[in-house]
């Protein structure tokens, strides 16, 4: 007995020393998802007056703070950072990734708005970028392997914290799933794990954790999958419940506010969930340590870093010089939500700001290209923001347009454009839906009543069509005899919109991957629009005005055009029962 418990006293000393070396001391993680390149906000302080908004000078200074009090900091973002305004556009990201090598971040994982520039220029980004991206369950289609590491351990004072990347497997659709093929656009070359039921994406977060937790204290999942129902079953809530080893998820996305909330995971065990919300709102801060975590969510900051708000400010000065040059004066507000309820209408139903994008791209293909465009559309989900009356600009139109898609012209039959319509109306009346398409030179009706029995693919895409239409009443607007004409399931009719949708697949628009190329790469959609606006009659002050008995598109007899109608045109009807 002595000799056993002389052996075993030192084994224990060993486990005691080697468990308290381990170390699992209190961390804080800094967060940031979905800034979408808000790099310069204004808020409103208690006395209505505007005054600077977060940063990320303000994510700077909040660290440096956080670790002269001695705390152990670690900073990491979830998604969606490179694209959103000019800002981000204009470079297609790169100076949104030096602000990011500034701030110093220790890494980030890849939204789907990552993609957005094409995945050739994300991956050049990321060879740019001095922190790390991570993303298990984005793999080359040929051998299942990680484009990039699936975790990254950082050492955060004398604590190691794994960050095991999770993209969401929408990228496929809510980026441009042509971006994952190969040119010919016969096959996929990168994809995203996922699985009809989610299996194939836990099974590949599991293995990620497993492996992280071999060489880290902490496992934390810095994901873009959102809590969204409608992503199910792809959400962070999902694969919590559906892993275990996580101590916390950090998640991006669904532009939730979720300051703190614990979720069971697939052992009982708790794990703590938050999301900051979207475009600078708020800054995330998360403590983790043996007896609790918890996190909270700050909308203010005192402090500012100047080194990085001065190369924000030179890089920001540039954009609005060449934006902000007047163009038109707005006679009226353009509306994507509701002007009483503050509701977002455009990717449920007609808007006039649908209305205004999807007329611009309709006349100038017709009246610029000189080309011959029988109808135009326009995705609800890329139209982004209500404008007031007054000043109207190459900015005004890239707020409302922030992702600098290109134009084309395609030809399509009438039930390739059927099915199209169908597509983009099918959660109407039971959600939004970024494919819901505002429209130029058409009508049609949408009845909710009808069930949706469209079928689509692992990846969001089109697959086939539904047993019965809830889009009735089509109808084309024909120039010649000045009159809107039933749509001819057989005929070939002229579509403008975006290269996103008519061309890539974007939003899942798969039934339209194989229409006739007209002409490509017309110019930018927000471009587009700026022309449209610059060719509204001019007033007694010599500037265009923008109304709709100002529109060159006013001559049209018999043309639904009303943009003095927040609610849009008359173009969409939806069936009430």
């Amino acid at each position: 007995m002595k000799k056993r418990l002389s052996l075993a006293i030192p084994l224990l000393i060993i486990m005691a020393v080697t468990l308290f070396a381990k170390g699992r001391n209190p961390v804080t993680i800094l967060y940031t998802n979905d800034v979408h390149t808000y790099i310069v906000n204004t808020v409103k302080d208690k006395d209505g007056n505007k005054v600077p908004g977060l940063s990320y000078g303000s994510v700077v200074a909040l660290r440096d703070d956080l670790k002269a009090q001695g705390q152990a900091v670690a900073l990491v973002d979830a998604g969606d950072h490179i694209q959103g305004t000019a800002y981000g556009a204009m470079d297609e990201g790169l100076s949104i990734i030096k602000f990011m090598n500034a701030a110093k971040y220790d890494v980030a994982t890849l939204g789907n708005h990552e993609f957005d520039y094409g995945t050739d220029r994300l991956l050049s980004l990321i060879k740019v970028a001095k922190y790390p991206y991570v993303a298990c369950n984005f793999v080359k289609a040929s051998n299942n392997k990680s484009v990039t590491p699936a975790f990254k351990v950082v050492k955060v004072g004398k604590t190691k914290v794994a960050f095991v990347g999770i993209m969401t497997p929408e990228t496929y659709t809510k980026s441009t799933p042509a971006y994952f093929m190969d040119k010919e656009r016969t096959k996929f070359i990168y994809k995203i794990a996922a699985g009809e039921d989610g299996r194939d994406l836990y099974d590949c977060v599991q293995k990620a954790i497993d492996q992280a937790s071999k060489k880290a204290d902490y496992v934390v999942a810095l994901g873009h999958l959102g809590d969204d129902p409608a992503s199910a079953p792809w959400t962070s809530l999902d694969v919590i419940a559906n892993t275990h080893g996580l101590d916390a998820f950090i998640d991006g996305h669904s532009h939730s506010t979720v300051e703190m909330k614990f979720v069971k995971d697939s052992t009982g065990k708790d794990v703590l969930l938050s999301q900051t919300g979207c475009y600078f709102a708020a800054i995330g801060c998360m403590t983790l340590d043996d007896t609790k975590a918890s996190s909270k969510l700050l909308t203010s900051y005192s402090r500012s870093d100047e080194k990085i708000d001065a190369l924000v400010k030179e890089w920001a000065n540039q954009v609005d010089q060449r934006l902000n040059e007047e163009i038109a004066i707005a006679d009226l507000a353009f509306y994507v939500n509701d002007p009483e309820s503050k509701n977002r209408l455009v990717r449920s139903q007609e808007t006039n700001t649908g209305d205004f994008v999807a007329d611009a791209a309709y006349y100038y293909f017709n009246e610029v290209e000189q080309l011959t465009c029988d109808l135009a559309i326009a995705n609800g989900g890329g139209l982004r923001s209500d404008l007031p009356t007054g000043s109207y600009s190459y900015s005004s139109a890239k707020k409302v347009q922030p992702f600098g898609n290109v134009m084309c012209l395609v030809e399509v039959t009438g039930q390739e454009l059927l099915d199209a319509l169908e597509f983009g109306a099918r959660l109407v009346g039971s959600g939004e839906c970024g494919g819901f398409l505002q429209v130029a030179g058409l009508k049609y009706s949408i009845d909710p009543s009808v069930p949706n029995t469209i079928k689509t693919s692992a990846e969001g895409l089109w697959a086939q069509g539904p047993s019965e239409y809830r889009v009735k009443d089509v109808f084309i607007y024909n120039r010649e005899s000045e009159s809107y004409e039933p749509l001819d399931l057989s005929k070939v009719y002229t579509m403008g919109g975006l290269n996103y949708t008519l061309r890539n697949m974007g939003d899942g628009f798969a039934m339209l991957s194989n229409a006739k190329l007209v002409k490509d790469y017309v110019g930018e959609d927000y471009l587009m629009t700026a022309a449209y606006a610059k060719a509204f009659a001019k007033g007694q002050d010599g500037k265009s005005h923008i109304s709709s008995k100002n529109s060159p598109l006013s001559s049209w007899k018999n043309y639904l055009l009303d943009y003095e109608n927040p609610l849009g045109s008359g173009r969409i009807t939806i069936i009430e029962h």
